[in-house]
């Protein structure tokens, strides 16, 4: 009876130790050049930590050429989630603040049980709780993570915007050349109800824990917002 016991309260422990334990995506820092229509911008780091109980996603982006040096261009985001049902991540607190010579902007989200708070400047908003939304910083991991679980074709997020909930559909697709270099990557984009010119695009590492090999953003108006891998760690 004592050894049965002893069973029970290992398994139990084992349970408890495994929403961490078993996240599919490891920690990682990785840091890129930004692009704006081709033309250096400045540079990201991009950052995922364990955070006491649950994870933290960081990306801080500098300034480092043209009007954005100039201005001394900051950007600081940070996502703190967990691991949810079927191991997908969920935001808990979101804080993004831009600062410049220029201007500064604040946007922010927190999620309870019942509801999900937005800050967008002086505007606040407060929505019904939907499980499982993520913000547009962890979109990123939710992506890393459905390719970690092998998942393919189409996928579907909830994405916490500035004052609404957006549903977005990706599709998760075959590795393929990353273009202007970099080896080969997984190609996941999403997919939007009107074709007027917009395009996500992320190249996936298929080897190195799916960290983004490249990054790529189109507007309408065909500006191109690119952010290309320089290193890691």
């Amino acid at each position: 009876m004592p050894n049965a016991r002893l069973r029970h309260a290992a398994a139990l422990l084992a349970l408890l130790a495994l929403p961490l334990a078993a996240a599919p995506v490891s920690p990682f820092s990785a840091t890129y050049e930004v692009r704006r229509n081709g033309s250096a911008l400045g540079e990201a780091t991009l950052t995922l930590v364990p955070d006491g109980q649950g994870w933290r996603l960081s990306t801080t982006t500098v300034g480092t050429a043209g009007l954005a040096r100039v201005a001394g261009v900051r950007i600081e985001e940070t996502t703190r989630f967990d691991y949810r049902a079927e191991g997908r991540p969920a935001t808990r607190e979101y804080d993004y603040l831009q600062r410049s010579s220029l201007n500064q902007r604040r946007r922010s989200a927190r999620v309870s049980d019942a509801a999900i708070e937005l800050v967008n400047g002086d505007e606040r908003r407060s929505l019904p709780l939907v499980p499982g939304a993520v913000d547009r910083q962890l979109t990123t991991v939710a992506l890393m993570q459905a390719v970690a679980a092998g998942r393919s074709g189409e996928t579907s997020l909830q994405v916490l915007g500035r004052g609404d909930i957006e549903a977005q559909r990706w599709r998760i697709g075959d590795l393929e050349p990353v273009p202007g270099g970099g080896g080969m990557g997984r190609r996941v984009e999403r997919l939007r109800e009107t074709p007027d010119g917009r395009s996500t695009v992320l190249w996936l590492d298929d080897d190195g824990g799916h960290v983004p090999l490249r990054i790529e953003q189109r507007e309408d108006d065909g500006e191109t917002i690119e952010m290309r891998l320089l290193r890691r760690g």
